[in-house]
């Protein structure tokens, strides 16, 4: 089933703001949005009730309990971001009241942005905006530190529990980690191959809980096993115990 994603102009609508960017805003907790994730199955089933006093897009209904809301699926072109469904607008029910019901408000807005033109409603506003589309950009980003972190962490835990190095590839970039204990220290290493922003380097070593940056060495040789051939960084590092045991705590082995 496809997610319906609100706009920042819905969001405002119903009173809420941007969630960390870890955070789908599909699953944002209101009764607007998780009934907004219906509308593309309604749709489909030919059960989507159109608005149809804002006739110059597809718009659909959505409603539950005293909230309303417009949504409906961006076509390529419609404006730069994703091509997918939108909840683009949200409020509450008046049914006392016709100047104040949501969709009779809506259609004067979308009205009012028609004159002059030789459309008579232009719902062009509603569109996703350039903040939307900047926060979609942002969670892509955050999405992949999360799954690089979340790789090297998996990978320390398994050479933790196996005693041997563990290899991640993914295209032309390969992650070698081995952690190994002595008497009285856990020495953990890490060889990159073909990570060539230095912010991608920076999220690989501080995806270990308790560590920096400033907690790693360069080595310009072998260590622990691991030689740098042409191309790798090979970094190493004395690992904290609690920090190995976070990692190892919350592995779920379903990354590498």
């Amino acid at each position: 089933m496809s997610s319906v994603r609100p706009t920042k102009r819905s969001l405002d609508d119903l009173g809420l703001g941007f969630p960390p960017l870890d955070t789908p805003l599909h699953e944002i907790k209101h009764e607007l949005i998780a009934k907004a994730q219906r509308l593309p199955d309604e749709h489909a089933s030919g059960g989507a009730e159109r608005i149809l006093a804002i006739s110059d897009r597809l718009w659909f209904k959505v409603k539950v309990g005293e909230s309303r809301g417009a949504g409906g699926q961006i076509e390529a072109g419609d404006c730069d971001v994703p091509q997918r469904w939108w909840l683009v607008a949200g409020g509450l029910r008046r049914a006392d009241s016709k100047e104040q019901d949501f969709y009779a408000r809506l259609e004067v807005e979308c009205r009012r942005a028609g004159a002059g033109t030789s459309a008579s409603v232009n719902s062009d506003h509603l569109l996703p905006q350039d903040i939307d589309k900047r926060r979609f950009e942002a969670e892509q980003a955050a999405l992949g530190v999360i799954a690089l972190q979340r790789a090297v962490r998996e990978g320390i835990s398994r050479s933790a529990n196996s005693g041997h190095p563990v290899e991640g590839v993914a295209g032309r970039q390969r992650l070698i980690i081995w952690v190994k204990s002595g008497d009285a220290d856990t020495y953990l290493a890490i060889s990159a191959e073909g990570f060539f922003d230095p912010k991608e380097l920076a999220i690989i070593l501080d995806a270990v809980p308790g560590m920096t940056a400033d907690d790693w060495a360069i080595e310009p040789s072998e260590v622990l096993g691991i030689k740098p051939d042409v191309g790798q960084l090979v970094y190493s590092a004395m690992i904290p115990p609690e920090s190995l045991a976070e990692v190892l705590a919350a592995d779920d082995g379903d990354v590498l």
